[in-house]
């Protein structure tokens, strides 16, 4: 059964969420807070605050991106018959 935290608790969690303090921080000052619960109360006090997108940035180099513009633009101007199958 799960229980719902304490008023203490849950007002120190919506202060430092409106605060737009990261997890870490309200982790830290929170004890035996777990992720999830911090992350189910935020969206329950702050339900349209914008969150970080997950995962690897993906980030090209200029270099990079020159040579892939170049590439697309030489294969667009080579007729169909003459490119390599």
């Amino acid at each position: 059964m799960v229980h719902a935290l304490s008023k203490n608790k849950q007002e120190s969690i919506k202060s430092l969420v409106l605060q737009n303090k990261p997890y870490s921080v309200i982790m830290e000052r929170i004890p035996n807070l777990k992720k999830s619960t911090l992350s189910r109360y935020a969206n329950k006090f702050s339900p349209g605050r914008v969150t970080a997108n997950p995962g690897r940035k993906a980030v090209l180099s200029v270099t990079s991106k020159s040579y892939i513009r170049k590439q697309i633009v030489n294969v667009t101007q080579v007729p169909l018959r003459l490119r390599k199958a």
